[in-house]
């Protein structure tokens, strides 16, 4: 078996294992829908750890680990508490919880860190550990963390599936069209073996992704979620960002001279390799249904 072959086995293996366990914690409202909690709780933790090792230069220019893992867990545990704090009666309990809370919790959390660094951490290289830490949460777990205020929109769990549709189709089809088509290479700094072939094929794929999954929602379920002209621009806006996503998580890759962020997910591997698109699309689709009137 060629070692093509064998990587290809291990990807398509991988998927038949965790995506029935992802879908079902997306899915789910059982024990007050604390399953898309862990499930963001999991995915964020895991693919910050793998950005804060790439960026470990050792000495005084590391990310604050311990700080920043714990910043995540909170920041989680925020964005439940305010999707789904009045759903569930918690409210009761934070009867003035807004956005307030999320600026208190940044600016203790500054204050925090650069006190421990300043009496902790060698004063060199101060600039490069925090700008990494923050930068690590804000576009790692922030943006992700955006999947469990998404699940609270009304038909939030078919926009959740149908952005995973969209972004699996796009990324698949482009690794095989590559692999199968590819002929001219695109010479993207970051990724400069991909080629256009590549690119086209995942576009292809991914908006009839979204087109059938709409189609679908409103045959099966009567949810019109989108228009057919507004389901195609979407899903070619949506290919284009999670490209941009792949090629900013090559980019910090390129930079820590390594090839994967982890082996975790064998055939993939990295936590960040799998998700890397759907970070960077994650927000943008979430305020793109608030613009639209979802709720």
């Amino acid at each position: 078996m060629t070692a093509s072959r064998r990587a290809t086995l291990l990807r398509i293996g991988s998927a038949v294992v965790a995506l029935p366990i992802y879908a079902f914690t997306i899915v789910t409202d059982m024990l007050q829908a604390t399953p898309i909690l862990i499930c963001s709780l999991t995915i964020t933790l895991a693919c910050l750890y793998e950005f804060y090792r790439i960026a470990d230069r050792g000495e005084g220019e590391r990310p604050f680990l311990a700080w920043g893992m714990a910043a995540a867990v909170i920041i989680n545990i925020v964005m439940y508490l305010f999707s789904f704090g009045k759903i569930y009666g918690y409210g009761r309990y934070l009867p003035s919880f807004d956005a307030r809370v999320v600026m208190a919790f940044l600016a203790i959390f500054l204050s925090a860190v650069l006190t421990f660094h300043l009496f902790a951490r060698p004063l060199k290289g101060g600039t490069y550990s925090l700008g990494t830490t923050l930068l690590g949460l804000v576009y790692i777990v922030f943006s992700f963390a955006h999947i469990i205020p998404m699940k609270a929109l009304a038909n939030g769990v078919s926009y959740i599936i149908i952005l995973n549709i969209v972004v699996m189709l796009n990324d698949s089809a482009a690794y095989f069209g590559g692999v199968l088509f590819g002929k001219h290479k695109t010479g993207f700094a970051a990724s400069p073996n991909k080629s256009w072939e590549g690119y086209f094929t995942g576009l292809l794929f991914g908006v009839l992704g979204i087109v059938i999954a709409n189609q679908f929602c409103l045959s099966f379920f009567h949810q019109e979620l989108f228009g057919f002209i507004e389901s195609v621009l979407v899903g070619i806006v949506l290919c284009i960002l999670g490209d941009i996503g792949d090629l900013v998580e090559s980019a910090f890759k390129r930079d820590g001279s390594i090839k994967d962020s982890g082996s975790i997910v064998p055939g993939h591997g990295g936590m960040w390799d799998v998700f890397d698109a759907l970070i960077f699309t994650m927000p943008l689709f979430y305020y793109y249904l608030l613009i639209k009137g979802v709720h």
